[in-house]
């Protein structure tokens, strides 16, 4: 569900007091021809408008159940398939002869997965073999070679961080035996069809976790490749801070590989991986407006038609099956002061990888989660400070100006009190008030202006991490308590679509 997503919205909703937010029309640009033998299928997408909140790219119209709003996704479009690969026929497995079998024994390395706490833990990439249900379940005929694909795109991400004298590994889900979990999924042929329709069958089935990104092999012939990708440079690599890397309001980011496009030599799941984290935003030194770049070899690099600047040819043919040629557009472990990626959104900051070096296998006794029936619960170390609050959400009152926040108590305490922030940007936001131990905040002073809040809880020990992002219109009342809206709607400015603002509608 992608419902409190403002930065891949479009609706126009009355809110209360007769403020209404407005996006701008659809761009009237025809979408490409269709290439089914090269995966570049636009059924369910549409053209972003110029100044709209997926420029560059295009908009996956999703069909969620909710009675006020048509939802899109922003997604960078079909990818073509490598030259040389014909979509539309049968993949088949890689030979069984050198690909591991699963084994409790085996090392982190060489045919498994990087293997980090009990598997499940924290921000996740979990695999996924989706199939029509009118087609046979073939998962047993690939399932040794999804992990051997899997642990060759771990090796792309491993690759190219050493590149930068650095380590980086995908945090997969993965099983006791650090094997990877490939979850199986079967869709009506009608949501296999599509992008958008595969991500509205996924998210009807769950998969929905803003800590998850779900990287499906899908059992089809329509694409190659095929993505969500969010439109936010932000550099801060707080977990759950940019829209690419675990934001609550990002639920169920979905990349897709069709059949004909399964681990090639240089691999298309891990194109598509890097767009799920966030690369390469179109601010990049050397990118195109359609979220890749320019300067080749590389394996996000290449012409998708989204611009007139000409490719140039920097790095070897060798580094396309690696990430970012020269380091300096969308991954770098150790990017140089006052560079691109020191300042803006690096996917090598992505909570979906590891920097450190992968656990062994973990024995019985370490991976047997604790009793579902135990009432014990863990308390922080002496000197913590809390944990964020969660939930925050704003809205305006029904009675007299402003804007009323609401929030949950954070997991872990102790909590004194909270301190709320405020700003008119949704990276930056100053301190407004310092409440105690109360679980919201009347802002009287909000006027008829889109507000950003994070709120942060404190003890002795310190300020804890701050909230999710909630924003809201100020409400300006009359002595009366009627609402004074000037007659006119208010909406974001232009610039802020391509922040991938998110709101979180009370």
């Amino acid at each position: 569900m992608h419902r409190f997503l403002a930065a891949v919205l479009s609706f126009a909703a009355a809110l209360a007091g007769g403020w209404v937010l407005g996006f701008g029309s659809p761009a009237t640009a025809q979408l490409p021809p269709d290439d089914p033998r090269r995966g570049l299928v636009y059924d369910g997408l549409r053209r972003a408008s110029l100044d709209g909140l997926c420029r560059g790219a295009f908009e996956a119209l999703l069909d969620e159940r909710h009675p006020s709003m048509k939802q899109v996704l922003c997604t960078h479009g079909p990818d073509p398939a490598p030259e040389g690969v014909d979509v539309l026929a049968d993949r088949g497995p890689d030979p069984v002869a050198g690909v591991p079998a699963p084994s409790a024994a085996t090392p982190a390395e060489g045919g498994a997965v990087p293997c980090y706490g009990t598997g499940t833990d924290g921000y996740r990439v979990q695999l996924i073999y989706a199939r029509s249900t009118t087609a046979s379940d073939r998962f047993a005929t690939y399932e040794a070679s999804f992990r051997s694909w899997a642990a060759r795109l771990n090796q792309v991400v491993k690759d190219s961080a050493a590149k930068t004298g650095g380590t980086r590994n995908v945090r997969f889900v993965t099983d006791a035996a650090c094997n990877p979990v490939i979850a199986r999924v079967a869709l009506s042929s009608t949501a296999m069809s599509s992008f958008s329709g595969m991500v509205n069958a996924l998210h009807s089935q769950g998969y929905t976790r803003s800590d998850r990104k779900y990287l499906v092999w899908a059992d089809a012939n329509r694409y190659c490749g095929i993505s969500e990708l969010y439109v936010d440079d932000s550099q801060d690599p707080t977990p759950g801070r940019n829209y690419n890397n675990g934001n609550p309001f990002i639920q169920g980011s979905i990349g897709r590989v069709d059949n004909g496009c399964w681990g090639l030599t240089n691999m298309v799941e891990a194109h598509e991986l890097v767009h799920m984290l966030g690369g390469v935003q179109a601010s990049a030194p050397h990118a195109t407006p359609g979220f890749h770049c320019l300067d080749e070899y590389d394996r996000l690099c290449y012409d998708d038609d989204s611009t007139t600047k000409p490719l140039t040819y920097v790095c070897p043919p060798a580094h396309e099956a690696l990430f970012d040629c020269n380091s300096d557009d969308y991954f770098s472990t150790a990017p140089p002061r006052g560079s691109y990626l020191a300042t803006h959104w690096n996917t090598a900051s992505s909570a979906f990888l590891s920097a450190q070096a992968p656990l062994g296998t973990p024995t019985t006794t370490t991976t047997v989660p604790p009793p579902t029936t135990t009432t014990t619960t863990t308390q922080p170390p002496a000197g913590a400070v809390p944990s964020a609050p969660r939930s925050l959400s704003a809205r305006q009152p029904a009675v007299g100006a402003g804007i009323v926040l609401s929030w949950q108590a954070p997991t872990t305490g102790p909590v004194t009190g909270y301190r709320v922030y405020r700003g008119t940007s949704p990276y930056s936001q100053t301190l407004l008030a310092t409440t105690g131990n109360v679980l919201g905040y009347h802002d009287a002073t909000a006027g008829p202006a889109i507000f950003y809040y994070r709120v942060a809880a404190y003890n002795a020990a310190g300020e804890g991490p701050p909230s999710a992002l909630a924003g809201m219109i100020g409400k300006t009342a009359a002595p009366s308590g009627v609402v004074r809206d000037g007659g006119s709607p208010y909406g974001i400015p232009s610039r802020q679509p391509q922040s991938a603002w998110g709101v979180r509608w009370a």
